[in-house]
């Protein structure tokens, strides 16, 4: 009878959903721990499928609880997008009523839909509105996921109808998201569809378009569940209580950002999130893995050239945590051993000899893959009368053993200009650029890729010019200093930049520490340049270069790391072997005059 008794007292679990994206893995399952621990038994559908398939399922007791939001609740009624969050939370809560659906207190904060570009892209076309799409011109290419294509009021043909954008070309891609965020960019698509609370906006530094026609609703999210679980499980209501309100924006940020790209696990960030809030006791051991530092320049830019270079990083070491951290001095860092990987220009893998003024390669670091370029910027106000780098006596750089001061410094020698210009160093380019204004620095030099985010704002105000410098094409200096490079900036890059600059340029590069002595292969984990510096290991690196996904080869003149250089075949043997080799042969001639030996003695009787 007890057991009879007991079968009949057993309850099924409770049935939890979520919609087939990042945050909402991390929800679902943070609601599924926080009810284990409370001993409420659960059955994960993570995920079951996207808002319209977990509504259903929801709707035809298929589920119990997954996570919504209060604008998609309006609008899969059929109602009007609604702005404001309070009373949206208020009627869908009335609609879902009649449906035997209940709406618990909301996580506190919201993931709206959002239109994102390039930084320097919105900045080079001043884009800073949906509205304002009609400057890229009559056919705009917009990447999204299928689901934003078929939503009735708040999707593509929705949004071309408000905002009357009748020429959006579409890039729709199912399962990995990543991949229209890498063609953002890359430059492939113009705009790009998105949820304000994704990791990747910050890391990538992308630009949030505003939404001037308040198009796009609110989303809220709120744990959605059916009353008949409330009714069978009454202190339901009590534990989603404790997460009303404690998830913010940055928070959900985070957390999205060390799944999608540090390659965490996300039941491990959901139980780190419940544990670091007090709402589980039970002291799990979380493990984390180690993190990997890039070290860049102070003007390198978070949308360019750092996040392709934590892309190759990131798909070269899945699962592994990669930071970038900006510096005035990058090689510092990767010498010291506090970064593993650097983004350096080429002047940095040489130093200058003081008796000849030739620069010597630095043996200390080797180049993996190309990031990029940067080009020379010689800054001045339009109304000065300079006109050339001979025309200069007070130049800005950047701080000491950044790539512009370094540069500045490899130049003026070469055009014997170094004891006429006087070089003023310093770390904030805000500061120079206004001794500039104020007639305190002829001219700022600057070493950064065209259409750099800070060089595009500067240019924008309409007060300043870029010099030429074409006195590098004379002499021998392309001979003496090859690893940099004639360039030009074209026509327009910048406002009112109505010519051609002549200016030089250098190849920015992913580089890493060279393993100074060889002990187990030509790689190993005794390989090490100091007892803080460990170099990467062969592998590695030959996925690091495979993964920068470029067609630009490395510049000759830089340290190739010896593990990517072709290998040679000597067109013929050599005349002369080796003494081990001549031994052996020795030793086998011998072996044949001893069989012939014994083929031709005479036999005994």
């Amino acid at each position: 009878m007890l057991l009879i008794l007991a079968g009949c007292n057993k309850t099924e679990p409770l049935r939890i959903g979520a919609k087939d994206f990042t945050e909402q893995y991390i929800l679902a399952e943070i609601i599924a721990q926080l009810l284990e621990h409370e001993k409420i038994p659960v059955k994960r559908f993570i995920p079951y499928g996207d808002t319209f398939a977990n509504l259903e399922a929801i709707k035809n007791n298929e589920l119990d609880i997954y996570v919504e939001y209060n604008g998609t609740g309006l609008i899969m009624l059929g109602r009007p997008p609604i702005n404001d969050g309070n009373k949206a939370f208020i009627e869908v809560k009335k609609l879902f009523k009649s449906l035997g659906l209940e709406w618990q207190n909301r996580l506190g904060f919201a993931n709206n839909y959002v239109l994102l570009m390039r930084r320097d892209r919105a900045l080079a076309l001043k884009i800073n509105k949906i509205s304002e799409l009609v400057k890229i011109g009559s056919n705009i290419k917009m990447g999204m996921e299928p689901e934003f294509m078929e939503r009735p009021l708040d999707g593509l043909s929705a949004l071309k109808r408000r905002y009357g954008l009748p020429h959006i070309i579409p890039t729709v891609v199912n399962n990995d998201k990543s991949i229209i965020y890498q063609a953002l960019l890359d430059g492939k698509i113009d705009v790009l569809e998105g949820f304000s609370t994704e990791g990747r906006i910050k890391d990538f530094g992308l630009v949030i378009l505003e939404d001037d026609l308040e198009f796009f609703p609110v989303y809220e999210p709120s744990p959605l569940v059916r009353a008949d679980a409330l009714k069978k499980y009454p202190q339901l209501q009590a534990i989603f209580q404790k997460l009303a309100g404690i998830i913010d924006v940055h928070t959900m940020q985070e957390m999205n950002r060390e799944v999608e790209l540090e390659g965490q696990n996300y039941k491990t960030v959901a139980q780190s999130f419940l544990i670091k809030n007090q709402l589980i006791s039970k002291l799990t051991k979380i493990n984390k893995t180690e993190e990997l530092v890039i070290a860049a320049g102070m003007l390198n830019e978070l949308g360019r050239d750092i996040s392709k270079a934590l892309r190759a990083v990131r798909k070269s070491f899945p699962g592994r945590r990669v930071q970038a951290t900006k510096s005035i001095n990058p090689l510092q860092l990767l010498k010291t051993g506090e970064a593993r990987l650097g983004i350096l220009s080429a002047e940095a893998f040489f130093t200058i000899d003081a008796k000849s003024g030739l620069p010597i390669p630095n043996q200390e670091i080797e180049a993996i893959g190309v990031i990029g370029n940067k080009m020379a910027h010689i800054i001045a106000l339009n109304s000065d009368k300079i006109n050339s780098i001979a025309d200069i006596k007070e130049l800005g750089v950047s701080a000491e053993n950044s790539a512009s001061a370094r540069t500045a410094e490899m130049i003026l020698p070469l055009l014997n200009l170094n004891n006429q210009v006087q070089l003023n160093y310093h770390q904030d380019l805000n500061q120079q650029i206004n001794a500039v204004k104020d007639g305190k620095l002829d001219a700022l030099f600057l070493m950064a890729p065209l259409g750099h985010e800070q060089l595009t704002i500067i240019m924008n105000q309409g007060i300043f010019k870029l010099i030429s410098l074409p006195e590098w094409q004379q002499g021998n200096h392309l001979i003496r200093f090859p690893f940099f490079r004639l360039a030009r900036i074209p026509i327009n890059t910048y406002d009112q930049q109505n010519k051609l600059i002549e200016t030089i340029s250098s190849q920015m590069v992913l580089a890493a520490a060279t393993p100074m002595t060889d002990i187990v292969g030509n790689r190993g984990p005794a390989t090490v340049i100091s007892a803080s510096v460990q170099p990467l290991p062969s592998s590695a690196i030959i996925q690091l270069s495979n993964n920068l996904i470029t067609s630009e080869k490395l510049d000759p003149t830089l340290p190739l790391s010896k593990v990517l250089k072709p290998e040679t075949q000597s067109l013929s043997s050599p005349i002369n072997p080796s003494k081990i080799e001549s031994f052996f042969n020795f030793l086998m001639i011998l072996a044949i005059f001893f069989f012939l030996y014994l083929f031709f003695r005479k036999s005994r009787a």
